[in-house]
């Protein structure tokens, strides 16, 4: 069994003009669509909610998943992150961002034995992380860093050094991206990836860049999970052993299926 956690930044997502709320984070929904790719994996979350009802609804989605749900930290009298999200077209916009008791979030000593005793952790950039990922995968676990758009924060030189893989979102492939990756790979990462929403991807693993067309969705409903779901079915890939072209056409088809669904995974 391959140990597989969702360490950091977790939140409900809310439209409230519809009426529809689940909760999320980039690390949830890479997990949840991962644990449909590769049953054999162990998933967990580690992270913070408050003692509200979005706390409460996120333990109970993922503990009725199968998730271990032991390092979630309830927050007494904490509030729960929320994302109210409208539509613009299929494009999701983040409307309003109450970050609740995630800003003041570290994990604590058990937390951190927990992590690194993991065999692949998923992060971001979305919580103060850059810091502790050294000591992460001090005993071996992989890193999965989610970029998202922030290619120019300035502590992606620092991340770069303590992170195996990590994925980026750009509008569209240039030199500037190709540069990064190769900057990256220098740095230490063993793959990284560029996604370029119905353009395709990129890949690149110190040594050759690699590329995938987009995979037309059947009806395209939401782009929300667009690029979690591409990270899930390129790590489901990776942990079969495949080869990268393999990994990124795992990668297309699952974002192709999850933009044809309204949330960033299929709900039980």
């Amino acid at each position: 069994m391959i140990k597989f956690a969702a360490v950091g930044f977790t939140c409900t997502d809310v439209y409230k003009n519809l009426g529809i709320s689940y909760p999320t984070g980039n690390g949830v929904d890479l997990l949840f669509n991962l644990m449909e790719l590769t049953p054999s994996i162990e998933p967990s979350v580690v992270t913070a909610v408050g003692d509200d009802a979005y706390g409460e609804r996120f333990i109970e989605t993922c503990s009725a998943r199968g998730v271990d749900i032991s390092h979630i930290r309830v927050v007494p009298g904490g509030r729960s992150a929320v994302i109210e999200m409208q539509l613009n077209g299929r494009d999701r916009v983040h409307h309003r961002v109450e970050r609740g008791v995630m800003p003041e979030y570290q994990p604590d000593g058990a937390d951190m034995d927990f992590i690194r005793s993991q065999d692949y952790i998923h992060t971001d950039l979305s919580w103060n992380v850059t810091g502790l990922l050294g000591e992460m995968r001090k005993k071996g676990a992989k890193i999965y860093f989610d970029f998202s758009k922030r290619y120019q924060h300035p502590e992606v030189p620092e991340i770069l050094r303590n992170i195996d893989y990590g994925i980026f979102s750009f509008e569209e492939e240039n030199n500037e991206v190709r540069e990064l990756l190769k900057t990256g790979c220098g740095l230490g990462a063993k793959i990284l990836l560029a996604t370029f929403g119905e353009k395709g991807s990129l890949a690149y693993d110190g040594k050759e860049f690699y590329r995938q067309p987009c995979m037309p969705a059947g009806t395209l409903v939401n782009t929300v999970g667009a690029g979690d779901s591409y990270g899930a079915g390129f790590m489901s890939g990776l942990l079969l052993g495949e080869d990268i072209p393999s990994c990124m056409r795992r990668g297309a088809r699952k974002s192709a299926e999850i933009v044809g669904i309204f949330e960033p995974y299929h709900l039980k």
